[in-house]
């Protein structure tokens, strides 16, 4: 081998030796110096990380007993990438969305191949996610869906945990409904710390689940599990689980059991009233007045010492149970079409309605505490007067009272007359006359305000939002010679009107013409009347509880101002008040001492009612019947106001609405609230109990088979000879179920007024 063989050999070996040295130098680096950042980084590559939803606090009434809970569920999703995977053509496609629908029939939920299709075009599910298509399913779709996998690919049935309201459609209004969370909400929430919304959330929409939604939510926890190259999990990493942490309960001031009892007299109180013939038309007796449809209402009640929310109705209502997986287009389309009367919208703090006669009590309050007693045409306070029954604006000159210019002459219901009235008997017998030169001497007096009664008005909170702790609630309106023009100015189309004359102060101080107010509004303004004068922003939320017990902050009584109310002017007013229910000329006297109108023999001896009834007449349909009252009168407990749409005078219809709930709320006999378990159970063996009544009061063999017990469905509701029937675990005692219908069918429809006042 020459010299120059030799050096390129050494040239190679170096060379060689030099990238062995290398790749040596290299593997050390990487097993050495950066191993545990390459063991973290291929860690992040298969691990996943998969939040755990909290559960939501629960909503207690004030007893404790729960409202609002959560549940399990059965839920059948579909993955939209695994449907896509299986080479289906549409025609396949189509025929196995077909075959899911049936099965999700067969389980007892009503689907339409549409809403499978709907569900899965959802855009706030991507497309590796499992889309929900159904809740509540039947547990034999776990085995159906599971054993044929090629049939149904993509198809799983899973536990998921969503809202229970475990008395059904009780309270619906006030606790609201939740949903998924939309890009808008999103965009505009700012949750606390910890709380943050992600895509498909759900969050509460109305009611207390949306004004105490942070609350109510938890905090998010995690798990974390690998995975394979294929996205399989392969072990689920216990040691880096963060627990979820549930949301803190709410305790309502509401009472479960009077809010179940003011529900089932207001829905009565509407069926009652849309049985009723219309009355004849007072000035020609061959023309019927408008039918009573009487499509809504609502109840308040409070405590008046303190402002808290006893119960709160509206009617119609719903079931916020169907919002489980969220409502269908045809559902929310149901729930807010007028056709429907609305049962989404919260009349108690949404409807506003004329106060009629009510409005009387705040009229009162201007004419005394602005000294229009005794002053011009007004007589004292005190003096009696013969109520001709009519009345013609002074301002109109000396005009004949028979056939006076039009705008001049007003006159009380049916022209009625009352003989010696003063400012208490003006409330018991509800004279519009003596309220008409109350507001005529206001605005045609220069030594009176020309807004006096609106100012007191405005005193009692009317035209104001109360400050209650629920969503969308609106503020009425008080007719002003200045916001009548700003009306106008705003929108001249809608509001042509810009003028004020001493019409419209007549017409203002008995409550008509544009004055409006929301059941809530008139309830906290006679609520302060009753307890003096301290105006309350309702409660309807006592207190955020923890989980471990623990109060996380308390809602006491939280007074916004006072009114000034003179002795002198409380006791006669409230004698007034007493007389609407005690005096036999009261406007609710039958309403509380007869059970022929639908009443009650109310035990007014220990219980006296102050109360103020009310009939707004409402252009080309029936009045609104409107009933406000407090009791006992001399240290009230509750205070109370019912407004009923299109369904008659306030003593015909809402008086006794009133009477009846008070009652049993004074004399403590308020029945228990049945969950809706209980309340299915019921209804469920309504036919079997009915069967079985006939069975034990029959005489014939006939009967005998008809009401055979054993003719029911395998699986279904079952009866024994006692009696006794079982559904879904609960028993029924036939005899008590068929003495409560009984009693129902026995009480008859409520008839008008004798005197068509109030």
């Amino acid at each position: 081998m020459n010299d120059v063989s030799r050096y390129r050999m050494r040239v190679l070996a170096i060379i060689g030796l030099s990238m062995f040295a290398a790749l040596a130098a290299r593997l050390w680096y990487l097993q050495v110096m950066v191993s545990e950042q390459a063991v973290a980084t291929a860690r992040s590559n298969i691990t996943r990380v998969i939040p755990v939803p909290a559960p939501r606090g629960r909503i207690l009434d004030v007893d404790g007993r729960v409202m609002v809970g959560n549940r399990t569920t059965t839920v059948l999703t579909m993955n939209r990438h695994e449907l896509d995977e299986a080479g289906f053509n549409d025609d396949e496609t189509r025929a196995m969305l077909t075959e899911v629908a049936v099965e999700i029939n067969r389980s007892g939920q009503l689907m339409k191949v549409a809403d499978v299709e709907r569900s899965l075009r959802d855009p706030s599910y991507g497309r590796y996610d499992d889309v929900p298509i159904a809740h509540d399913v039947g547990g034999e779709l776990l085995v159906f869906f599971g054993e044929r996998p090629d049939r149904f690919p993509g198809v799983r049935v899973a536990e998921s945990t969503v809202r229970s309201y475990l008395y059904g459609d009780l309270a619906s209004h006030v606790l609201g409904w939740v949903g998924p969370v939309n890009d808008v909400e999103l965009r505009q929430r700012r949750p606390p710390t910890g709380k943050e919304y992600r895509l498909r959330d759900r969050i509460g929409k109305a009611g207390v689940e949306l004004m105490f939604e942070n609350d109510l939510r938890g905090v998010a926890g995690r798990k974390v599990v690998e995975v394979d190259r294929l996205g399989e999990i392969v072990r689920e990493r216990a040691d880096l689980f963060v627990p979820p942490v549930p949301g803190d309960d709410i305790v309502l001031s509401l009472d479960v059991d009077v809010q179940y009892l003011v529900e089932r007299e207001l829905e009565r109180s509407i069926h009652l009233a849309r049985s009723r013939e219309p009355d004849q038309h007072p000035d020609d007796p061959s023309r019927l007045l408008p039918t009573f449809d009487a499509p809504g209402g609502a109840v308040v009640l409070l405590d008046p010492m303190v402002g808290s929310v006893v119960a709160m109705a509206s009617y119609p209502s719903y079931d916020p149970n169907d919002s489980i997986g969220g409502f269908s287009l045809e559902q929310w389309t149901a729930l807010n079409d007028p056709a429907n009367d609305l049962p989404m919208f919260n009349r108690a703090i949404q409807g506003e309605y004329a106060p009629g006669s009510t409005f009387k009590l705040f009229t009162a309050h201007a004419a005394w505490h602005e000294e229009v007693f005794g002053v011009g045409a007004v007589p004292r306070a005190d003096e009696p007067w013969d109520d001709p029954g009519a009345y013609v604006l002074r301002a109109c000159g000396d005009v004949d009272p028979t056939d006076p210019p039009p705008g001049c002459r007003y006159r009380n219901a049916g022209e009625k007359r009352y003989e010696r009235v003063d400012l208490e008997r003006s409330l018991t017998v509800s004279s519009d006359v003596y309220y008409y030169r109350i507001g005529e001497s206001i605005y045609t007096n220069p030594g009176h305000p020309d807004t006096a009664i609106q100012d007191a008005a405005t005193e009692y909170g009317l035209g104001l939002e109360s400050g209650i702790t629920l969503p969308f609630e609106q503020d009425g309106y008080l007719p002003t010679p200045a916001n009548r023009r700003l009306r106008h100015e705003g929108n001249p189309v809608a509001f042509p009107e810009w003028g004020w004359s001493t019409g419209d102060n007549v017409i203002t101080a008995i409550g008509q013409g544009e004055v409006l107010v929301t059941p809530l509004q008139l309830a906290n303004a006679f609520a302060t009347f009753a307890n003096g004068g301290v105006r309350f922003a309702p409660n309807v939320v006592d207190r955020v509880v923890g989980r471990d017990g623990s109060t996380v902050r308390t809602f006491g009584p939280r007074a916004l101002s006072t009114v000034d109310i003179q002795p002198g002017f409380r006791a006669r007013v409230l004698e007034g008040l007493r007389g609407v229910t005690g005096d036999e000329e009261g406007t609710a006297y039958w309403a509380f001492n007869s059970e022929a109108t639908d009443g009650v023999y109310f035990p007014l001896d220990e219980f006296p009612i102050a109360a103020k009834t009310g009939t707004a007449e409402v252009r080309g349909k029936a009045d609104t019947s409107i009933f406000a009252a407090f009791g006992p009168a001399d240290a009230p407990t509750h205070t109370m106001v019912a407004i009923l749409e299109e369904s008659g005078f306030g003593s015909s219809v809402a008086a006794p609405l009133v009477a009846r709930v008070l009652e049993q709320v004074l004399e403590d006999t308020v029945p228990e609230a049945p969950l809706a378990a209980e309340r299915y159970a019921r209804s469920a063996a309504l036919p079997l109990c009915v069967a079985w009544h006939r069975w034990r009061t029959g005489d014939t063999l006939d009967r005998l088979e008809e009401a055979d017990p054993s003719s029911g469905e395998a699986g279904g509701p079952v009866l024994d000879a006692s009696g006794r029937v079982i559904v879904r675990g609960i028993r029924v005692d036939c005899e008590d179920l068929i003495e409560e219908v009984l009693d129902v069918f026995d009480e008859g429809p409520a008839s008008g007024s004798e005197d068509g006042s109030g």
